[in-house]
């Protein structure tokens, strides 16, 4: 019988199974979380997937323009120049809920730059949208990750752009695993990549994605409550809470919600900060990027509440 998968730095602390009670007070917990509107209505759901089907061929439609703009004669790099619309955050987390905001990278071949992007998407994306859909159209360029915030058909979408060093992409380009599609980027693009790629590193770490979610959604709604949720103001973000839950998830694999959600103020309350929270053992990797290593760097030795990315390269969440 083939060992069970370990998840995380350190062996479970428990892998007891749900009792009758436990799973009972995880579905009063998700009525808890219906009753607090936390879940977004199907069909609003679904509106967010239309708005993401229009994303990615107006982003099919950007790319195939500065081929055309950049290599006229090009006809075979013309036919198959296209992009490639990824989420990260809450939405690819699958703990959004009613109006909240998508975020949404663009990927696109060498040749299309980040000034192609904030120089012709905009024009593109009010063009091609049904009349009146984009509304709130903000460009900043100077931000320490660039982007793009819009509402489309009323939906809040943040987009941000990264190309890879690829003369096109192919049809089935589905993920951004491969750390080879880093090379030759500079730090902005290395970080639009890598919220889709800690994101999908998140899901792909904790023993069961259901549990986690729910489990997550609970937290999200006690930080927000308390006003501890936000990274602007000194707490840990989104993507931080979801690696402390994500943690607890694997020092419990076989927990029910409810478990994981008391587990987690026992587990984060007593932890033994500054010992990083990692979901797995850092990754040098083949790049000369910097990663989160206090032996190396002085300034990671006085992060207090240091929380590390699981994607290479690994950075601090929070601290």
């Amino acid at each position: 019988m083939p060992a069970e998968q370990v998840y995380g730095v350190t062996p479970p602390m428990s892998v007891t199974l749900p009792t009758e009670t436990e799973k009972r007070a995880s579905d009063a917990l998700i009525e808890e979380l219906r009753r607090q509107k936390t879940f977004e209505n199907p069909s609003d759901t679904q509106k967010r997937y239309k708005v993401l089907e229009s994303l990615q061929l107006i982003c099919d439609e950007f790319v195939k323009l500065v081929a055309r703009e950049k290599e006229p004669k090009n006809d075979i790099l013309i036919k198959n120049a296209r992009g490639k619309v990824f989420t990260y955050g809450s939405f690819r987390l699958g703990v959004f809920g009613p109006g909240s905001d998508i975020d949404t990278l663009i990927v696109a071949p060498k040749y299309v730059t980040r000034d192609d992007y904030f120089d012709h998407f905009p024009d593109i994306l009010v063009a091609m949208a049904p009349k009146g859909a984009v509304t709130d159209l903000t460009v900043v360029t100077d931000a320490f990750v660039p982007i793009i915030k819009f509402e489309f058909s009323g939906i809040s979408i943040d987009l941000i752009f990264s190309r890879i060093i690829q003369k096109q992409l192919s049809p089935n380009f589905q993920d951004l695993k491969d750390c080879g599609l880093l090379r030759g980027l500079d730090e902005a693009e290395l970080r639009s990549l890598n919220g889709t790629r800690v994101t999908d590193e998140i899901l792909n770490l904790v023993p069961e994605q259901s549990t986690f979610k729910l489990a997550l959604r609970a937290i999200k709604l006690w930080a927000q409550r308390r006003a501890v949720y936000a990274n602007i103001m000194g707490f840990p973000g989104g993507v931080a809470w979801a690696m402390l839950v994500a943690r607890v998830c694997q020092l419990y694999p076989k927990a029910a919600t409810s478990v994981i959600v008391n587990k987690f103020f026992l587990v984060i309350g007593q932890w033994r900060w500054p010992q990083p929270v990692l979901l797995k053992p850092i990754e040098s990797g083949p790049l000369p990027v910097r990663v989160w290593n206090p032996k190396v760097y002085k300034g990671d030795s006085f992060h207090l509440m240091p929380v590390i990315t699981p994607a290479y390269p690994s950075i601090v969440a929070w601290n």
